[in-house]
């Protein structure tokens, strides 16, 4: 078997690296129609979710699909084949653009639009306690257009419901491009320090440069063939007992087996779900981790729940929001980013000096901005980004807050995906306004920024889509392949600003045409967002001592984890495994892979070396490719029947 060849910048030519117009354009295009395909399988049937995964695999999909194309086109039409530098221009484009339209970010934005017009009553009061102080720029309250939008039957272009909407759609349009922006400003900062100096693995960055590799040589290896049928069979079967039960089925993704089922007595049964899938996209992912950070997130699994069963065991069930899983992993997720700066502080240190004018031996010359650019478009953005924020109601102190707090949680995302590459990281609850209002109760905040707290919460409520993570693996791929980081961060600027104002025509036309009401990412977060606003104003908390007391703890615990790793080769425990590890959520899918392809991975590395690793690693991401494309087949089928289909991930077919 022939191993896969790894581009790097002195393996390509210069024509190859170029970031040319065509792929840019050919990126625009494919946007909208990215867009629509999220709105009907994410946000109308709440099924398949790629867009939840590390690696979107929607992305994946038309990328595999791109280079299947553009090797017929090298045989054929050589003046038309796309170069590699091309191929993953476009996939960081809509990298980045699914991470913000996401089912987890604009998908989850598209209930609260108009919710707390269509289902206000006498009962919940929300025509008095929360429509007079909701902004009329960023929300839509006219309920002749909302019939529609939540009933369906209405086409959005052509009877007129645009001139409703307008002013909504560019309002989030700029606040959503000013934070992508800020965080790529921020990424242009740690670029060489992460990059360069640690050289972090990127993990997922893998797949997409193998597959756009010169040479097709990923799509010429048999054994990734031989994991892309096995994976690909499995799901089609699957698929065929979807639509006809009586056809076999093979059980990797049901629920059907749940240590819990046995552990049956107290405290044992506080365990919770323990569920054993052997999701092949998990296992190809998870053969991608380093061995130290899986087996830590692994440990931590374990540890939430011993967490459960000691809980109940102790009797501590009754304080409120035990064990405090959010808590946890917000003090460790703002303890790595403290680790990783003090790890560069004399890199940060001369970025600081270049900044400010001082004399340094730090060049920016080949970073994507002069450090002094990426320094004011921070400052601009944070300016533009208060100005609005302050027009909608919150003050300048909670702003400072909110928006410090919401840097360092994603750049603890950022350094998560760097560091482990895991299949997903959900964070779920790790925000600034759940760090807020636990540390300083409710009351001190006020009504306008309760209403903005609950506006926002639609780009940080799980964390599992962030731009950010996707921005730096772009730079990445430019270090890799020698694209020019300037050109591609422009490039990313630019397809934020239209990616979100196609998604949002996307959407709208979406929910106009089958209904807002059959939506399962539509009704939930728009009950969800004003039912908390509704409570926090109607029955304000005080400051939540414990909940306060273990994000303390757990940062201390994570800056222990992360002294222990530095000063001793031998400490087994990275703090990255603990703020995945410690909160639930997607983890409880592919935990059980994750230990069954680390153990496989160390056993081929201890007795095969790097050597039979390679040879091996096309098997796994053929797992990864077959489940992408037969999952890819599946939803894109029910988009042209206008109907769920099965799915090769998650727990349900809605």
């Amino acid at each position: 078997m022939k191993e896969i060849m790894k581009a790097s910048p002195s393996t390509l030519q210069p024509s190859q690296s170029r970031i040319t117009l065509r792929a840019v354009i050919l990126g625009c295009v494919l946007m909208p129609i990215n867009a629509y395909w999220i709105g009907m399988e994410e946000m109308l049937w709440h099924g398949f979710h790629f867009s939840a995964t590390s690696i979107p695999m929607n992305v994946i999909f038309i990328i595999f699909v791109l280079a299947l194309l553009n090797y017929i086109a090298q045989r054929f039409l050589p003046a038309y084949a796309l170069s590699q530098a091309e191929l993953l221009v476009i996939y960081v484009m809509l990298a980045c653009v699914t991470a913000v339209v996401a089912h987890d970010n604009m998908v989850g934005l598209m209930g609260p639009l108009c919710h707390a017009f269509w289902f206000a009553t006498p009962e919940n009061e929300w025509k008095q306690i929360l429509q007079p102080y909701l902004p009329n720029w960023l929300v839509m309250g006219n309920i002749t257009a909302a019939r529609p939008f939540y009933e369906g039957g209405a086409n959005f272009f052509t009877e007129g419901y645009l001139r409703y909407w307008i002013v909504p759609i560019l309002g989030w349009t700029v606040i959503s491009s000013l934070i992508f922006a800020l965080v790529a400003f921020v990424n242009v900062l740690l670029r060489r320090q992460w990059i360069e100096h640690e050289k972090l693995p990127y993990p997922i960055t893998q797949l997409p440069l193998d597959m756009t590799a010169p040479g097709m040589q990923l799509f010429r290896n048999r054994s990734m063939w031989l994991g892309f049928s096995i994976a690909a069979g499995i799901e089609i079967i699957n698929g065929i007992n979807f639509l006809y039960p009586s056809f076999p089925l093979i059980p990797i993704r049901e629920k059907t087996a749940d240590l819990s089922l046995w552990l049956t007595e107290e405290p044992w049964n506080a365990i919770g779900g323990t569920f054993f899938h052997l999701r092949l996209f998990f296992i190809g992912l998870c053969f991608l981790l380093p061995l130290d950070v899986s087996f830590s997130t692994a440990f931590f699994y374990w540890v939430r729940k011993a967490q459960y069963i000691g809980g109940r065991a102790a009797g501590w069930y009754t304080i409120p929001y035990y064990p405090f899983q959010p808590n946890q992993a917000m003090g460790a997720a703002l303890a790595i980013v403290v680790i990783a700066m003090w790890a560069g502080r004399q890199h940060f240190r001369e970025i600081g000096k270049r900044i400010i004018g001082m004399s340094t031996s730090i060049s920016d010359s080949t970073e994507p901005m002069r450090y002094r650019s990426a320094a004011l478009g921070i400052v601009v953005c944070l300016l533009l980004l208060y100005l609005i924020c302050n027009q909608a109601g919150m003050s300048m102190w909670v702003f400072v807050l909110f928006f410090g707090l919401y840097i360092m949680i994603t750049m603890a995302v950022t350094r998560v995906r760097a560091e482990l590459g895991p299949p997903a990281h959900d964070m779920a609850g790790v925000n600034p306004q759940t760090a807020l209002t636990t540390v300083f109760g409710i009351r001190p905040f006020g009504r306008g920024n309760l209403v903005v707290f609950s506006l926002f919460s639609w780009f940080n409520s799980q964390n599992r889509s962030q731009p950010m993570p996707h921005q730096l693996e772009g730079f990445k791929l430019a270090q890799r392949t020698g694209m020019n980081h300037r050109k591609l961060l422009g490039v990313m600027l630019f397809a934020i600003v239209l990616g979100v104002f196609s998604a949002f025509l996307m959407y709208l036309y979406v929910l106009y045409k089958h209904g807002g009401s059959k939506a399962g990412m539509i009704l939930g977060p728009g009950w969800g967002t004003y039912n908390r606003l509704a409570g926090w104003l109607q029955f304000p908390r005080p400051t939540d001592i414990y909940g306060s007391a273990v994000i303390g703890l757990s940062f201390i615990f994570t800056m222990f984890l992360g002294i222990m790793r530095l000063k001793f080769i031998w400490w087994p425990l990275h703090p990255v495994g603990y703020v995945i590890g410690i909160n639930g959520g997607t983890l409880d899918q592919f935990w059980l892979v994750l230990i069954l392809s680390s153990v496989a991975k160390l056993a081929i590395l201890k007795y095969g070396g790097a050597r039979l690793y390679r040879r091996v690693l096309p098997f796994f991401l053929g797992l990864v490719l077959g489940d992408v494309v037969s999952g890819s087949y599946w939803a894109i089928l029910g988009v042209i029947l206008e109907t769920p289909m099965y799915v090769v991930w998650f727990w349900t077919v809605q």
